[in-house]
């Protein structure tokens, strides 16, 4: 008796709870999924952000516990595009799938009339299915937020608008992280390094180099796995990066002789991790007002001379670093009526990155 296997074919910009459910269903009437994952360079998943490779790897991610579905990619670049080169497609198809006639009854699920037609008129079994839950990938592609229940774990990713607040120390950044992700109910990702000092009971002034590689890793994790989380509805906040980690290391470590190889090492860390951050949206607070100590602050950093210095260099390696869609100035005195004021600032500019009146 043949194995029933079932094919399942698609672009997946992004994968979505349609697509899953189709699957699942074909799953349900055959042996086995393969799930073909195709597409071709500039199409409109790569113009998202989401090129064929990353869509074939988020989607192996995604199915990586459920050994009856086997992901498969297609590149369909020197292909005819649809409705054109049927025939070169399938030829490929079945050859990237491993199609053994002899030995597999080969049954497709589709949800499109025009594609049950086209696979029944060159011999194949093609099963109907009726679209679920009223959701497409250009619905999502358009309005992200409005359909964030609907895309699959590993891209909502892709679709996440990442708000960074940079600045010198003690000038009311973590404030407005943590009113921010209040007033959207989004989570944050508050300085690792200061959880990391309380830890291990460390000043800033007495960080080593090998303490600040930990700091890159340590905060680059954090916000990843926040990203991650079903805490993440569309929007996480964080308070700092690795340019202010970077920031910090150059203030601080003049490191000779021997040690200069742990500069080398953090210094490629901090490129490929700073390749890696993607940033939406960037608020800067200006360094205006009192200095706090709180234990773990080097008080040299309270000098006005200094605090300006070190934002102007964060800003400017910002700019120099990243190509962010929006960079903005949150400009007043960490008071109440001022914090208040950045909020509601910052507020209007998170609307314009989600696509909403400001």
């Amino acid at each position: 008796m043949k194995e029933r296997v079932a094919v399942v074919f698609g672009t997946f910009a992004p994968l979505h709870q349609g697509h899953i459910d189709l699957i699942q269903r074909a799953k349900r009437q055959c042996d086995r999924v393969c799930v073909i994952v195709s597409g071709y360079k500039g199409d409109r998943g790569e113009e998202v952000g989401l090129p064929l490779q990353k869509r074939f790897r988020y989607i192996r991610e995604g199915f990586s516990n459920d050994e009856l579905t086997q992901i498969y990619k297609l590149d369909e670049t020197e292909l005819p595009r649809y409705p054109l080169g049927w025939e070169p497609w399938l030829k490929t198809a079945l050859e990237t799938i491993q199609y053994n006639e002899a030995r597999e009854e080969l049954i497709f699920f589709v949800g499109e009339k025009t594609y049950q037609e086209e696979l029944e008129a060159r011999g194949f079994q093609a099963h109907l299915q009726e679209r679920q839950f009223g959701i497409s990938g250009t619905l999502i592609r358009e309005n992200p937020s409005k359909y964030w229940k609907y895309i699959a774990q590993p891209f909502r990713r892709q679709f996440t608008k990442k708000v960074l607040i940079m600045g010198s120390a003690s000038n009311g950044k973590t404030t407005l992280a943590k009113d921010l992700a209040r007033f959207y109910d989004a989570p944050v990702s508050l300085e690792y390094a200061r959880e990391y000092q309380i830890k291990n009971n460390v000043r800033d002034d007495e960080l080593t180099p090998k303490d600040y590689y930990y700091l890159l890793l340590g905060q680059y994790d954090q916000t990843s796995k926040l990203i991650d989380s079903s805490a993440n509805r569309g929007l996480v906040i964080a308070d700092t990066n690795s340019l202010v980690t970077k920031g910090y290391y150059d203030y601080y470590m003049e490191v000779e002789g021997p040690e200069t190889s742990m500069t080398d090492t953090f210094d490629n860390l901090f490129v490929s991790i700073l390749a890696k951050e993607k940033w939406d949206l960037i608020l800067f607070v200006q360094p205006i007002g009192s200095y706090v100590n709180d234990g773990f602050r080097d008080m040299t950093m309270a000098d006005d001379e200094i605090r300006n210095s070190f934002f102007q260099i964060t800003w400017i390696s910002s700019a120099t670093n990243t190509s962010q869609i929006f960079q903005q100035l949150i400009s007043g005195k960490t008071t109440w009526g001022i914090t208040k004021k950045r909020s509601v600032s910052s507020i209007r500019f998170i609307k314009l990155i989600k696509g909403e009146a400001a």
